[in-house]
């Protein structure tokens, strides 16, 4: 087993998330190194200047997926059917571009205008519904049972858990916290089997700062 440490901040952003969930639900040795903007750019691990980082045996793994599908395979929860590998891979692609257009309308200063954006990629039609009824699809593809590729619990059941919970939360003012819940009944289906998971509970319990509830 590779000696691996994460570096992201101290956030419990889906991107960092799910490669720690993987880790400690797959019981596979990980140094979660959440530090600050200083020591994040000084680590030589940001090959893209972006984060989070994975470090492996001193090397880097930049870019969700990657890292994902990494300690994926070590952990086993990344398929070896190279269909479901695919439909995982999928739900990365889909979920990044979601993430890329909801973090895009934060650097809009005026706050009317950030919630009329959001609103507006929330509306039939919109961007985001348009992506993220792209991943209801893949659900449905996978006969809605709750996981995103197969029958077994994967990486991307993991990301999508965390940023059903970052979307839903009520932090990102006009976006409704009933907006995944009522329209894309799949992905709410995932998030609630995974939240359930007494793994996934005991991981929220040892992290209570980000976890209050």
């Amino acid at each position: 087993m590779p000696n691996l440490r994460l570096w992201y901040l101290d956030h419990h952003f889906w991107r960092a998330e799910c490669i720690r969930l993987c880790c400690f639900v797959g019981n596979v040795p990980l140094e979660d190194k959440r530090v600050g903007y200083d020591e994040l750019y000084g680590s030589g691990m940001l090959t893209f200047g972006t984060f989070p980082a994975l470090e492996v045996d001193g090397k880097p793994i930049a870019q969700t997926h990657a890292m994902a599908a990494f300690v994926g395979k070590l952990s086993g929860f990344y398929p070896t059917d190279p269909w479901l590998q695919a439909k995982v891979d999928e739900i990365f692609g889909g979920l990044t571009d979601a993430t890329d257009l909801i973090t895009g309308t934060m650097s809009i200063r005026d706050p009317n205008q950030k919630v009329q954006a959001r609103q507006q990629m929330c509306q039939q039609g919109g961007r985001l519904t348009m992506l993220l009824s792209g991943i209801e699809n893949v659900l449905a593809q996978n006969g809605s049972n709750g996981l995103s590729a197969g029958d077994s619990l994967t990486v991307a059941d993991f990301a999508l858990w965390r940023a059903v919970n970052w979307i839903s939360c009520g932090t990102l003012d006009g976006i409704e916290t009933s907006y995944i819940s009522q329209s894309f009944p799949n992905l709410w289906k995932l998030h609630c089997n995974v939240e359930q998971l007494p793994q996934v509970q005991a991981w929220k319990k040892q992290n209570p700062r980000h976890y209050r509830k």
